[in-house]
């Protein structure tokens, strides 16, 4: 799915990123070019 989801300057919020599955779609994100919140 790396590559599909055309972030690249798009905003996201992630609850509960910190740790876990949630850090992991932290890393995704910002892989993809998103900022995280």
């Amino acid at each position: 799915m790396r590559g599909d989801l055309e972030l690249a300057d798009k905003r996201v919020l992630v609850t509960g990123g910190s740790r876990g599955i949630g850090k992991a779609i932290v890393a995704s994100f910002l892989d993809e070019g998103a900022r995280v919140a």
